[in-house]
């Protein structure tokens, strides 16, 4: 008969499967899915090797799946099920966990991987860690047959977690670096599209108020007179205009949302004042 203990760990390994924050941990990485790439086999051929297993595994464990990142042995499968006493349980481990023979052990008796065809009577594995304290998964070394661990295979297994750790670290660094790029072009073209719109808008302005009078020189030069020729009107949402060179148009326009073109067009200052009534 299972202990109450055993019940109380599979209880607490179904809290960490759902716990939103390991979740959110794991979907920032994008691993779960992703097309083979090939950076993880070498570490499950390196888990097999050392442990002298036939199967070995890197495996992330999602709310309702364990998916393999990669794995040796195992041939055309890519997830298994998140039945208690194996990657379900040995992913919230604190350090290795190991499975002598499963055939015995009150944890995976009734597994079906232990049940089932694959008959698994050796498991051990090391959890995966982030550097902010979450478990994703483990990496594993599996056989049909039982055997033992000696403290230095258990050791390098733990190594090899922390390398899939340092790996997923690099592949966030690299997805945030794309985006970031891919954002700022996307602001630049923005950008560009919208100061070619301004100036095609400043153009049309510019041509249809060259002959309504107005003052020689740019107005908007601020505490230092500009000389530039005065050639595009423009007011804000308070009822004031001006007359403005090119250059101080745009920056006005650029950096002050309330400023628009006084053109017929675009209504300007005349529409402003009859929306306001004061005509």
């Amino acid at each position: 008969m299972r202990s109450e203990h055993y019940t109380v760990s599979i209880t607490a390994d179904r809290t960490a499967l759902t716990d939103p924050a390991r979740l959110a941990a794991v979907r920032r990485y994008e691993i779960l899915d992703a097309p083979a790439d090939g950076q993880f086999d070498t570490i499950a051929v390196a888990a097999a090797a050392v442990c002298g297993t036939p199967i070995a595994t890197v495996s992330i464990v999602d709310a309702d799946r364990v998916w393999f990142a990669a794995a040796k042995g195992l041939d055309g499968v890519a997830q298994v099920g998140t039945e208690p006493g194996l990657c379900a349980s040995a992913f919230c481990a604190e350090g290795s966990y190991v499975v002598n023979d499963a055939v015995t052990d009150p944890r995976t008796l009734d597994h079906p991987l232990v049940r089932g065809e694959l008959g698994l009577r050796f498991y051990a594995a090391a959890p995966i860690v982030t550097a902010d304290g979450h478990h994703l998964g483990t990496v594993t070394a599996i056989d049909a047959m039982p055997r033992e661990l000696t403290e230095t295979q258990t050791t390098v297994l733990g190594h090899l977690a922390d390398q899939v750790a340092q790996h997923l670290e690099l592949r966030l660094a690299t997805i945030k670096a794309v985006r970031a790029e891919r954002q700022l072009r996307d602001d630049a073209e923005q950008r560009a599209a919208a100061a070619a719109e301004l100036a095609a808008q400043m153009r049309a302005a510019a041509a249809v108020q060259a002959t309504t009078p107005h003052p020689e020189h740019c107005q908007l030069g601020g505490t230092t007179d500009c000389t530039e020729p005065a050639e595009i009107k423009i007011a804000d949402s308070w009822g004031d205009s001006a007359w403005g060179c090119t250059t101080h148009v745009e920056e006005a326009i650029l950096n002050v949302r309330s400023v628009f073109i006084a053109s017929e067009e675009l209504g300007g200052l005349d529409a402003y004042v009859h929306r306001s009534g004061k005509r």
